[in-house]
């Protein structure tokens, strides 16, 4: 299956009426909704574009899961209070659901373009305009400090950080069946649980706010070609910049990593890049077996190739 039709198939099995997402538009900004459309995208969220009258258009965000949006507003206020460009949120509130209610929060399209979308047509010079400047938003962004790694409980109170160190190796190597069921080799197996403790992610100290989340889908640009916002906050955490990094190197290709770092006056040579290869590693351990325990054929060897480019940094071909 692929992953369209996954989401497809997934995103069916939930859906909050349409008069009820016009409703909750209605509550919040006091227009009259003209039309709805359902975006389709994601595995946590239920997303709507909504036209409003007379020719005004907001995005709705529904979860699907218990809890609020503070958290993740928390972020975006600190993000937005240092620089980085993020999304107006226009108001939060809730849609009913036979479960209890749900959150939802109500935002501004993103100005600019999307840069998924812009990247095809970019030139060599627009493209690292677009990539350097969006290394400087990564770095903006990594000058925050958070009081803790990954985020506080409902009381406001970050985990420990030795604890949170331990329970994601132990977690990981937990995995190992899931990791087998993907399709990886012994020895792949044996290399990719090897990366654990040498990783330096997650952090011990020095946290920093992180997206989570950053491809070239969660990027817009401006006519300028500065970033002009980054979106869907779902994935903040506290981490290091060495975890960002990591993601960033599953969602862009290795000569946009490079222009990325290169806006942060980083060099990727040989030590970064194997330093950044050691996080992947661990990193898509939990992706991968996210998607096998879902069932997303798609996703799981996605995942698994991103895996195995990380490894062959760190384990090259014998050449004879």
């Amino acid at each position: 299956m692929t992953e369209s039709r996954f989401l497809a198939h997934l995103h069916a099995q939930f859906a909050t009426p349409r008069e009820q997402v016009a409703a909750l538009v209605h509550r919040v900004t006091g227009s009259e909704v003209a039309a709805t459309q359902r975006i389709v995208r994601g595995y946590d969220n239920e997303v709507y574009r909504v036209d409003l009258e007379p020719s005004t258009r907001v995005f709705v965000r529904i979860r699907r899961r218990p809890g609020g949006f503070d958290d993740e507003l928390w972020a975006m206020a600190q993000a937005r209070d240092h620089g980085v460009p993020v999304p107006e949120v226009i108001g939060v509130d809730e849609v009913p659901d036979e479960r209890g209610p749900r959150a939802a929060m109500v935002i501004t399209p993103a100005p600019g373009r999307q840069l998924k979308e812009l990247l095809p047509s970019l030139g060599p010079a627009e493209r690292r305009a677009v990539l350097t400047d969006l290394g400087r938003v990564i770095d903006r962004l990594h000058q925050i400090r958070t009081p803790g790694v990954w985020r506080p409980d409902d009381d406001g109170r970050w985990p420990d950080p030795a604890g949170v160190r331990h329970g994601y190796i132990r977690d990981r190597r937990a995995e190992h069946d899931r990791l087998a069921a993907a399709g990886l080799t012994p020895t792949e197996l044996e290399q990719t649980l090897a990366a654990l403790e040498p990783s330096l992610n997650p952090p011990a100290a020095d946290f920093v706010l992180c997206h989570g989340d950053l491809s070239p889908e969660h990027v817009f640009v401006a006519a300028d070609h500065s970033v002009s916002c980054l979106i869907d906050w779902g994935m903040w955490h506290g981490g290091s910049a060495l975890g960002e990094f990591a993601y960033l190197s599953t969602t862009f290709a290795p000569d946009d990593l490079a222009t990325i770092l290169e806006g942060q006056g980083r060099q990727l040579d040989d030590d970064l890049r194997r330093t950044i290869a050691t996080a992947t590693v661990s990193l898509q351990i939990g992706h991968i077996a996210h998607h096998v325990t879902i069932g997303d054929r798609d996703g799981t060897d996605q995942n698994v190739a991103q895996l195995r480019r990380a490894l062959a940094t760190l384990h090259p071909p014998t050449r004879h």
